[in-house]
């Protein structure tokens, strides 16, 4: 108990010792000036946008010929990366290589490819379209620029794009497919 009393007293007395520090020494008369003195308070500035958290999910493997496109949505705060890979055969899915947030740039890069699972054992010999979904939540915003790059790997199709944010427009950006020159 005695060290609490003690510690309240020593508050009380540093607090009205700072006290006459604090003052300007002048006549205690307020003195305007049109001239900044170079000590203005930095405006605050709200805290910087981040990634938060990702996910991406292949959501179908199958034999077909639509593919090498993406939409990207940006809406309350997530992006949302909707494509199609293409792969040599059945064996193949798409991974995420690349999927961070550049700060300096507020880009958000994306960067997906098709590659052979090595779990594969029988594969369907067919060009097949590899859907997926990649899910970027922001904090503090959203980018001002998300730039996606795709590569299948059959064809050697590949797609990018890159798209401004709208605030709050949730409208998608949808990348045409190269076609391929030769086989």
């Amino acid at each position: 108990m005695r060290r609490r009393a003690f510690i309240s007293a020593a508050a009380a007395t540093t607090t009205t010792a700072v006290a006459g520090c604090l003052g300007d020494g002048s006549d205690g008369e307020p003195t305007q000036t049109d001239e900044p003195d170079g000590t203005e308070t930095p405006v605050p500035t709200s805290e910087e946008t981040r990634l938060e958290d990702s996910s991406f999910e292949v959501e179908n493997v199958e034999c077909g010929d639509e593919y090498g496109g993406h939409d990207v949505t940006v809406e309350n705060g997530e992006v949302t990366v909707e494509g199609v890979l293409d792969g040599s055969n059945s064996c193949y899915t798409a991974e995420l290589v690349r999927g961070e947030y550049d700060g300096d740039a507020d880009t958000l890069y994306v960067e997906v490819e098709a590659v052979e699972r090595e779990d594969a054992e029988a594969c369907t010999q067919c060009v097949v379209e590899i859907e997926y979904v990649a899910t970027f939540t922001f904090e503090n915003g959203k980018p001002g620029t998300v730039s996606v790059e795709q590569c299948g790997s059959a064809t050697g199709s590949a797609s990018s794009s890159v798209s401004e944010s709208e605030s709050g427009s949730g409208e998608a950006t949808e990348t045409a497919t190269p076609q391929s020159t030769g086989y």
